[in-house]
């Protein structure tokens, strides 16, 4: 195994260990986490709300 590999991997463990302390770090894994999901399921959000328009719309028209 290389030296420089194991050295550089425990710079990369105390770098992430030290950022997982402030909370800041933890704002903006949030912040990133939450974009991913509008970014990706965005278009099942827009399926979702269809389905709940038409089933509130058919709700509304038929009578109980």
């Amino acid at each position: 195994m290389n030296v420089w590999r194991i050295g550089r991997n425990t710079m990369i463990k105390k770098w992430m260990n030290a950022r997982m302390k402030e909370r800041t770090s933890w704002d903006g894994a949030a912040l990133v986490i939450l974009g991913l999901m509008v970014l990706f399921l965005a278009p099942l959000a827009k399926i979702a709300a269809g389905l709940a328009i038409a089933y509130g719309g058919w709700t509304i028209w038929k009578s109980e």
